[in-house]
């Protein structure tokens, strides 16, 4: 059950991502980023409250396609500061990113 529910998320994030991106662009960076943080917590609601395993493994699969507005924050990123500082500031946002995966839920 654990392997499938990893699997899940990054099979979801995968094939959503180019959907998310292209929504962005009609939508909104500001918009599809909130969309996708308010999808986030529903999905680890459904996690926490999942009775079963394959209620754990669909929720993870939904909370992967929230996740895949990553490169939509980093679009976002690049749009809020100067030209020259965006490598700093994509290269902090990819730490914290890390960090997140782990630490993880404390």
């Amino acid at each position: 059950s654990t392997g499938l529910a990893v699997s899940a998320f990054s099979a979801a994030s995968v094939v959503f991502t180019p959907i998310v991106v292209k929504i962005s662009g009609k939508a909104g960076r500001q918009k599809t980023l909130r969309a996708c943080l308010l999808g986030c917590v529903f999905a680890q609601l459904l996690i926490a409250r999942s009775p079963t395993p394959g209620g754990v493994v669909l929720a993870r699969a939904i909370a992967g396609i929230f996740a895949a507005s990553v490169p939509v924050a980093q679009a976002a990123v690049t749009d809020l500061v100067p030209s020259h500082q965006s490598a700093l500031a994509l290269s902090r946002v990819s730490a914290v990113s890390q960090l997140a995966v782990v630490v993880g839920p404390a």
